[in-house]
């Protein structure tokens, strides 16, 4: 039941995360990738294609989503970022609405709003220009329309909820290629499930969800038929390169990694509420035989968990953020749990210091990605990239294209993007073909050394691990006129 204390707790909480996620939108340091997306977004904006006329790493979606806010100079970052906080949100108040129709309680879906909206994993990565916020937004509309279908009582509505759950799916995917695992669980599921439906039938409901999943990958269809290799070498291959021989992330690696997933403070009471929730089904099912609409409910949510879990610790490199496009899944099925534990939870006794507690492990996000605690993360805070983009402002026209390896300079100045180097693909460059690298459209280092030498552009902002300084034949045509953190800007003689 709502009360006005329960409103009130509601809108204070929504409140209090849109504070904590403006914080990092304006002050969490920038991440590198954040560059490349933006330009990304640029180029389409200004009529380029992904894979076909520039490098592009992920599905082709992202880009059209921060196209329109791409060109504002250092505000397209923060425009950018505020997109992601808006779908975040939309993602949190979905996710409480979806709680309270599974519950039917106030207090439990209030708790699993707190427990997204707080976390620190969820605020660090959904206030930034990359696919986590988008890809975890229409992932979980799939599985609320999944959900529904499972809940409809027949007829055309349940083939519509499939149709939508297969629409986000195949959104999800075309923001970050690693949801399609989705479509796994969920089509399992179609024939695995109650209601017990003929073959037939469920091979209908199958094609529905397929139908929703091409129908919303159609652009993407569209660009792979353009060019089939580049569009798979751009996904797969160069991904694959990077991140198996570049990388090298060896099984114990990948074992710490899932385990400061696993063991996180604010981790592990979500993990261990949807490992009881799961026991309880298992119990329930054992004693009555029968499935309700709850258990369903968990066993979709735990089945979208698990998935996004295994393939995260598959992946190369296995990195600690991916695992929290599980979150959202896992708080679903954490309601069983709630609801059998509820008389302890509402203690304040228990729930205050497990609140704070909750709260204060938000504390090393906060201390790593605002204040920037790290010197491996110096060069990227807002601080030293304005001053970066000062100096390139104050040296080159907005039309003169600048030679950069990150991305960001060339967005945050409104510079022109200089072409093959829309991302830096050094590392990878020795493990390519020259066919491969020139398919891809990226130069290498070699070809970049050579437009330094013979001085073919104006403005240089290169990082000093990549260009050294210390390198006088090649900077004989140029003058330092800064170094900012680790970053060389040179201009032609």
């Amino acid at each position: 039941m709502w009360t006005k204390k329960r409103l009130l707790v509601f809108w204070l909480l929504l409140a209090f995360q849109v504070i904590f996620l403006l914080a990092f939108v304006f002050l969490r340091y920038v991440d590198v990738d954040e560059g490349f997306y933006l330009e990304a977004a640029y180029l389409v904006k200004n009529g380029k294609l992904p894979y076909l006329d520039f490098f592009y790493i992920q599905m082709p979606y992202l880009p059209y989503a921060y196209s329109l806010t791409s060109d504002f100079g250092f505000s397209s970052l923060f425009f950018g970022r505020l997109i992601s906080a808006a779908a975040s949100l939309l993602l949190g108040l979905l996710l409480f609405w979806l709680a309270y129709k599974l519950s039917g309680d106030a207090k439990i879906s209030l708790l699993v709003f707190f427990l997204y909206g707080f976390h620190g994993l969820t605020l660090t990565w959904h206030s930034t220009v990359k696919t986590s916020t988008f890809s975890d937004l229409w992932g979980f509309f799939s599985l609320f329309f999944f959900i529904s279908y499972l809940c409809s009582k027949g007829g055309r509505s349940r083939n519509l909820m499939l149709f939508f759950s297969g629409i986000f799916i195949g959104l999800a995917l075309n923001f970050r290629l690693t949801h399609m695992i989705l479509l796994i669980p969920a089509s399992l599921l179609i024939f695995l499930l109650p209601p017990l439906e003929n073959i037939r039938k469920r091979i209908s409901n199958f094609a529905f969800l397929l139908f929703g999943v091409i129908l919303s990958s159609s652009f993407a269809i569209y660009l792979f038929l353009r060019d089939p290799h580049i569009f798979v070498f751009d996904n797969l291959i160069f991904r694959q390169i990077w991140g198996f021989k570049v990388v090298q992330m060896n099984l114990l690696t990948r074992l710490y990694t899932l385990s400061k997933f696993l063991f996180y403070p604010q981790d592990l009471p979500i993990l261990i509420l949807a490992t009881l929730s799961l026991v309880y089904l298992f119990r329930r099912l054992k004693r009555k035989h029968e499935i309700s609409l709850e258990d369903r409910a968990t066993i979709v949510a735990l089945s979208f968990a698990f998935s996004i879990i295994i393939l995260s610790f598959l992946v190369s490199p296995t990195q600690f953020q991916y695992f929290a496009q599980a979150l959202s899944f896992l708080l679903i099925a954490c309601i069983p749990a709630l609801r059998r534990w509820k008389s302890r939870w509402e203690n304040k006794r228990i729930v205050i210091p497990l609140g704070t507690l909750y709260l204060l492990s938000m504390l090393p996000f906060v201390l790593i990605f605002i204040f920037g605690i790290r010197e491996k993360d110096k060069q990227f805070t807002l601080k030293n990239l304005k001053k970066v983009v000062e100096v390139i402002e104050k040296n080159s026209r907005p039309e003169e294209r600048i030679l950069t390896f990150t991305p960001l300079y060339v967005v945050l100045s409104k510079r022109e993007p200089m072409p093959g180097l829309e991302a830096w693909g050094g590392e990878v460059a020795p493990l390519l073909t020259e066919k491969q690298m020139r398919d891809c459209k990226l130069i290498n280092l070699e070809e970049i050394k050579k437009m330094i030498r013979e001085a073919e552009v104006n403005l240089i902002a290169a990082e000093e691990w990549i260009l050294p300084g210390s390198d006088s034949s090649l900077w004989a045509k140029y003058q330092l006129l800064e170094k900012i953190s680790g970053v060389q800007i040179y201009k032609k003689k």
